[in-house]
């Protein structure tokens, strides 16, 4: 029996590590991509945040800034040229699209019209040749045209479908803009504990935070709660004071509207605000399209860049975390999620701070010291079977 023990354990090591290649496999296949879907700005931020810490720690020690002003001076930096860069980019792409695809059947044209100059000059040196064999040289190469001309069209239709396409996903852009900025800004300033957690699994002070949390999920539903009256009524002062400056007509009552839509989780104030805006645009009401919509879009500047720190105080969780629950709870349910996922969030980080997953973690300790133990006893005995 003691003799087959080596055979045993080999196996076991054999099995369990075709069982990690198989998980490998699952997690690069099925898991990865779900990740990057839920996470991927987040994600993208690290690396970011990593590339800045040199110029970071450059402004704090020589030029002696204080640490959050070298933050935010660069991570300003790094958002302004990406979004030069792609501006530049895009409004060149947009440019050449659009005058490809209105000058498309003069540009289609001219590439068929010089085919068939070639075509012509082929079939008069073809002329020499039977009949029945320039006749299927004229039919192939007719043919070969039609179907250049017909992908040249279809290239064109599909160059502005993609246009119109990327003009429809530019809303969701961003708002993924509006997760990645503050993203690098919370993980660049707080990297060096980032960096230390991951590379070590201790971080003394998110241990701290964690003791400070709420001692219930509740608690910070009702955190979130006060978060979106605190929004609401800023959309009611904003639209009083917006509209009663320009001098429209029931400002109060526009703007008591728009909080009660703020309220709502599918609706919110760009229900109201959006559809006024184009209308007004559509009858020539420009002054009012462009009020109304400079309203809309200096209310969402103000959420988007104090929303994850409201949520962080009110639910007890830091602004990152806030903000990574947002992100995948948007992913996962859409507008509902963004209001669920802070509070998903708030629940974790409480069964973590409550010690729910300690037993599975000493668990999964004993159970790997075990097999360790058996596997190093198995590599023993077969060193000793073998002399």
């Amino acid at each position: 029996m003691k003799s087959e023990l080596p055979v045993l354990y080999a196996a076991e090591r054999l099995a369990l590590r075709l069982a990690g290649a198989v998980l490998a496999v699952f997690c690069l296949l099925a898991v990865v991509p779900q990740v990057w879907r839920l996470f991927s700005p987040f994600l993208i931020a690290i690396p970011v945040a990593a590339s800045l810490q040199p110029a970071i720690r450059f402004f704090r020690d020589r030029l002696r800034l204080k640490p959050g002003l070298a933050v935010t001076l660069w991570v300003l930096v790094v958002c302004i040229a990406a979004f030069i860069l792609l501006y530049w980019f895009v409004s060149f792409l947009v440019v050449q699209i659009s005058t490809v695809v209105q000058n498309a059947p003069s540009i289609v044209g001219s590439v068929t019209g010089v085919l068939q100059t070639a075509v012509n000059r082929v079939l008069d040196a073809a002329q020499a040749m039977p009949n029945e064999v320039g006749s299927a040289i004229r039919t192939s190469l007719d043919s070969a045209i039609k179907t250049l001309s017909e992908a040249g069209m279809a290239l064109v239709t599909g160059l502005g479908n993609w246009a119109l396409s990327f003009a429809a996903s530019l809303p969701y852009a961003l708002i993924y803009t509006s997760f990645l900025v503050p993203g690098i800004f919370f993980i660049t300033s707080r990297y060096p504990q980032i960096h230390k957690f991951l590379t070590t699994g201790t971080d003394n002070k998110e241990n701290k935070q964690i003791s400070l949390l709420r001692k219930s999920a509740m608690k910070g539903l009702l955190g979130y709660m006060r978060v979106q009256l605190l929004y609401s009524l800023i959309t009611l002062l904003l639209s009083w004071i917006c509209f009663q400056s320009f001098g429209f007509e029931y400002a109060m009552l526009i703007g008591v509207i728009a909080a009660l839509l703020e309220l709502i989780p599918q609706f919110g104030c760009g229900t109201l605000y959006l559809p006024w805006a184009v209308i007004s645009f559509i009858v020539g009401q420009s002054r009012n399209g462009w009020i109304v919509l400079g309203l809309y879009l200096v209310y969402q500047l103000i959420r988007r860049g104090t929303e994850p720190l409201l949520l962080g105080s009110n639910l007890g969780v830091s602004p990152l975390l806030s903000l990574m629950g947002m992100f995948a709870g948007m992913q996962l349910a859409g507008v509902m999620g963004l209001i669920l996922g802070p509070v998903a969030m708030v629940i974790l980080v409480s069964a973590v701070r409550a010690r729910l997953f300690d037993g599975i973690v000493a668990d999964c300790r004993t159970l790997s010291r075990y097999m360790t133990r058996r596997w190093k006893r198995g590599r023993e005995g077969a060193a000793h079977a073998g002399e």
